[in-house]
């Protein structure tokens, strides 16, 4: 019994998972939205990246928090390249602020698959506007770029000169609020 228990759960799960990867179009880049709608999208090297799917199993291909306490926001968006998984790119702001351009504490892509560098990453760098933090309904959109440095995966930067390059960045995404 504890184990078809166990195998329901873990298949309620996988389809929770595959079912939030709607079928959106991955092929053009979200308009720049300030409603909650989940959009998030950037070029990666002059290529498109939209997020929104592929993630691991029981992984969300969106996650994004912001804790009041701390005034920290982190976001980790999964997505594609090409028609093809493209890994995930993840971002943290210290210190929070709505209308105004702040540095990442730590921002990074880590390409899908086995490559010469697990993740391109900068911290105390890059650029990102708050647009909208909405925490009544639980809403932040803005803009970012930022260039990742090849690094291994405690973020150590291996070859500086090894470098992907996001621009035109911009995500309207649903808040998870925690420490209200």
């Amino acid at each position: 019994m504890k184990t078809k228990l166990i195998f329901l759960l873990f298949s309620l799960s996988g389809i929770m998972n595959v079912s939030s990867c709607k079928e959106d179009n991955f092929d053009k880049m979200p308009p720049e939205t300030q409603s909650g709608k989940n959009t998030f999208g950037c070029m990666i090297d002059g290529e498109l990246f939209v997020g929104g799917c592929c993630a691991p199993w029981m992984t969300a291909p969106l996650t994004v928090t912001y804790s009041k306490v701390s005034n920290k926001l982190s976001i980790e968006v999964w997505g594609k390249m090409n028609g093809n998984s493209a890994g995930s790119i993840g971002m943290l702001i210290d210190s929070l602020q709505q209308s105004s351009t702040q540095n990442f504490s730590l921002a990074n892509y880590f390409p899908h698959g086995l490559g010469e560098c697990p993740n391109y990453s900068t911290s105390n760098d890059g650029m990102c506007i708050i647009t909208k933090l909405d925490t009544l309904n639980k809403i932040v959109s803005g803009r970012f770029e930022f260039v990742g440095r090849c690094a291994d995966w405690n973020f150590n930067i291996m070859d500086s000169t090894a470098t992907k390059k996001i621009t035109q960045g911009r995500f309207d995404l649903k808040l998870n609020v925690i420490n209200e």
